[in-house]
């Protein structure tokens, strides 16, 4: 008789902790699935951020472009004239053996 009653009080201790373990690792889980999804967040956050600037920095690179290419035309207009000839000249036989 001892001995069932020592493997009942023995399986009820094993169900307590199991319940305690289980509740642990809940609590841990939910835990860290906070702090994950404050992660992604704040990623996610930066993320847009860097996507609102990138309208003003293509914006500031083109005029950048179109500034130096205006400087060089004024510079070097004959070679500016030639380049443009040479690829016209090369786009059209390209697209006409289309």
């Amino acid at each position: 008789m001892a001995n069932t009653e020592t493997i009942n009080q023995d399986m009820k201790q094993l169900g307590e902790h199991a319940s305690d373990v289980l509740q642990n690792a809940k609590e841990d889980a939910m835990e860290k699935s906070s702090e994950l999804s404050k992660k992604c967040m704040a990623f996610l956050d930066s993320a847009i951020a860097a996507a609102k600037e990138v309208p003003s920095v293509a914006a500031a690179r083109t005029k950048e472009v179109a500034s130096t290419t205006d400087d060089y035309v004024h510079q070097n207009p004959w070679r500016a004239v030639t380049i443009s000839a040479g690829v016209g000249l090369l786009l059209g036989v390209l697209f006409s053996r289309k």
